[in-house]
């Protein structure tokens, strides 16, 4: 027979997955105004996301063990292994109401986390593409000279070469 877990647990486990989901709603904007930023060109804005992005990165770190221990509690309640748990399997040990409200927590978590692992792809895209483009324009307005680029399969890329800026090596 199943243990039913004592309600604060579960209030508990809840009150620190609306913590997380509160960050990555965060995270998820600072991203979105990342991405904002990089498609205007405007570096003033891209380099006054970072230390928000570095301070949610630092909360959500320190939230882990936290959540990890509310849960552990919770697991040992229902008597579950805590290095076998996750959302699902605990849910399933809960009485109706409690195991809802954890579902739709681990739902809109995941959701949460494949928009902010879009919006790193996208960044990513998009910042190789300045690198690229930039490292052409220079390319191009450098002399015979110019140094060597390498594309993204490794290989080495033949430099334009222009007459507008001469360097030195």
């Amino acid at each position: 027979m199943e243990a039913t877990p004592p309600c604060p647990l579960t209030a508990d486990l809840l009150d620190h997955l609306r913590d997380e989901e509160s960050l990555l709603r965060e995270a998820l904007a600072s991203l979105t105004d990342l991405f904002a930023a990089l498609r205007r060109g405007d570096l003033n804005a891209v380099n006054a996301t970072r230390p928000r992005q570095e301070s949610l990165a630092a909360a959500l770190s320190h939230r882990h063990p936290t959540r990890a221990a509310a849960a552990a509690r919770l697991a040992e309640a229902v008597g579950l292994p805590p290095a076998d748990l996750t959302l699902s399997i605990l849910a399933a040990h809960l009485p109706s109401d409690a195991a809802s409200g954890l579902l739709a927590a681990r739902d809109r978590l995941a959701d949460l986390a494949a928009q902010l692992k879009e919006y790193q792809r996208r960044n990513a895209i998009l910042i190789r593409h300045l690198r690229s483009y930039f490292r052409g324009v220079m390319s191009a307005l450098a002399g015979a000279d110019a140094p060597v680029r390498y594309g993204p399969s490794g290989s080495s890329l033949t430099p334009k070469t222009g007459t507008m800026i001469q360097t030195r090596g």
